[in-house]
C-alpha cells in the first residue's frame, strides 16, 4: 500500500492551515475578559480585526482532522496512543466549534440591542451544557494533544522538539489565552511548529505502515514482525 502524492499534500494542507489559522486568529483577537457587554463594545470598536479574527476561526473545523492525520504518524508503533489521540482530537475538535461559535455570537451583538444581547450570551454560558463543552474542547483536547506528542516523540516520527512543542500547546494557549495578543499568537504558534514538523514529514515520506512510509522509518522505529 502507498500513499498518492495528492493525499499526502492534502493532509500536509491540512495541518499548516489549521496551525497558521489558530496563530492569526489569536494574534487578532482583541482583549476581552469573557461574554458581555464589554465584549460585545470591544469588538465593535476591533471590527477589522475581528473579522480577521472570525475568517481565521473557520478552520476551526479542521483541528479535528488534523489531529487524527498526525495521529497516524504513530499508529503502527503505539495504536493505543494514537487512538487515544484521534478520537479526542476530533471529540475536541468539535466541541471548539461550539467554543469559537460564541465569538460569532459576540460579534452578531454588535449590531443588535447590546443590553439584551449581553443578557442572551450569560443565559448561554449559564447553562449547564455549556461545561461540557469547555471540558471536551479543552479538558479533552490537553489529553489529545499530551498523547499525540507522547506517540510523536517515541516513534521518532518528528524531532523532538516539534513533538514537545505539540504537547505544550494546550497548557500554554490556556495560560496566555487572556494574557494579550501576542502572548496568546506565540502560545498557539506552537501548535503551528508541531503541525508543520508532521507535515514535512508526510509530504516527504508518507504514513507508517505505507510503502513509502516503511522504507523511511529509522533502524530502531523497524516494525516487528509478526510471529
Amino acid at each position: 500500500m502507498s500513499t498518492s502524492p495528492v493525499t499526502r499534500l492534502l493532509a500536509a494542507a491540512c495541518l499548516v492551515a489549521t496551525g497558521l489559522a489558530t496563530v492569526i486568529s489569536a494574534a487578532l483577537k482583541p482583549s476581552t475578559s469573557g461574554l458581555d457587554r464589554a465584549a460585545i463594545d470591544t469588538f465593535a470598536t476591533h471590527r477589522g480585526q475581528v473579522n480577521g479574527m472570525l475568517t481565521a476561526d473557520l478552520f476551526v473545523l479542521l483541528l479535528g482532522a488534523a489531529i487524527a492525520v498526525a495521529a497516524l504518524l504513530v499508529r503502527p508503533r503505539f495504536p493505543k496512543l494514537a487512538a487515544t489521540a484521534g478520537w479526542l482530537g476530533i471529540i475536541s475538535g468539535s466541541a471548539m466549534v461550539f467554543l469559537v461559535g460564541t465569538d460569532f455570537a459576540t460579534w452578531a451583538a454588535v449590531d443588535t440591542d447590546r443590553a439584551a444581547s449581553a443578557k442572551l450570551l450569560d443565559n448561554l454560558t449559564s447553562t449547564p451544557q455549556f461545561p461540557v463543552f469547555l471540558i471536551l474542547g479543552l479538558a479533552g483536547g490537553l489529553v489529545a494533544f499530551v498523547c499525540l506528542g507522547v506517540g510523536l516523540w517515541r516513534a521518532r516520527a518528528v524531532p523532538r522538539w516539534a513533538a514537545a512543542a505539540l504537547i505544550a500547546y494546550q497548557p500554554a494557549n490556556v495560560l496566555l489565552g487572556d494574557a494579550g495578543p501576542v502572548p496568546f499568537a506565540a502560545a498557539n504558534a506552537l501548535l503551528l511548529v508541531g503541525f508543520t514538523a508532521c507535515a514535512v514529514t508526510i509530504v516527504r515520506t508518507g504514513f507508517p505502515g505505507t510503502a513509502e512510509g516503511e522504507s523511511a522509518l529509522p533502524p530502531t522505529a523497524a516494525p516487528i514482525p509478526a510471529r
